[in-house]
C-alpha cells in the first residue's frame, strides 16, 4: 500500500458534509475542472479520480469514490480510491477528531464510525480544487 498520506483530502471532505443526494443543476464535469498545481502534487491521481462535478446549494464539488480498507486508532485511514476508469489505487491520509464524511448511502459517518469495506462520496469543493472558477454549463 502507498504509504503517500492525503490530509490535505481529509481537509476538504470536511467541508463537504450536509450535502443533498440530488444536485440544484445539470453537471459539469472533472474534465472542465482547471487543477491546482499543488493539489495535483499533494494528492496523486486526483484528477483521475473525480468521478464527476455537481452543483450542489449553489456551490460546485468535485465528487470522489473511495472504500475504507482500514482505520487506525491515531486516526489514519487507507482506502482505495476509485478512479474513473475503474481501477483503485491505495492510500492513506490522517483523519482528525472532528472528521466527518458522507458514505454512498447516506449516512453521515465520523471517523471512529468507519469500517472495512464502508464505500464514501467525498466532496471537495471547487474553491479547494481550482484556480479558475467552473463554469455553469449553458441550461
Amino acid at each position: 500500500m502507498s504509504n503517500q498520506y492525503i490530509s490535505v483530502l481529509l481537509v476538504l471532505t470536511i467541508s463537504g458534509l450536509g450535502l443533498s443526494p440530488s444536485s440544484d443543476a445539470q453537471d459539469a464535469s472533472c474534465s472542465e475542472i482547471d487543477w491546482k498545481p499543488e493539489i495535483l502534487e499533494r494528492i496523486q491521481d486526483i484528477d483521475r479520480a473525480c468521478q464527476e462535478v455537481v452543483l450542489r446549494d449553489g456551490k460546485w464539488f468535485a465528487r470522489f469514490e473511495a472504500e475504507v480498507k482500514r482505520v487506525w486508532a491515531n486516526g489514519s485511514i487507507g482506502v482505495k480510491m476509485i478512479l474513473r476508469d475503474g481501477s483503485r489505487v491505495d492510500r492513506i491520509f490522517y483523519a482528525p477528531a472532528d472528521f466527518r464524511v458522507v458514505s454512498n448511502t447516506g449516512r453521515k459517518l465520523r471517523r471512529n464510525q468507519l469500517v472495512r469495506g464502508e464505500y464514501l462520496d467525498i466532496y471537495i469543493p471547487e474553491s479547494r480544487i481550482t484556480g479558475t472558477p467552473i463554469e455553469k454549463p449553458p441550461t
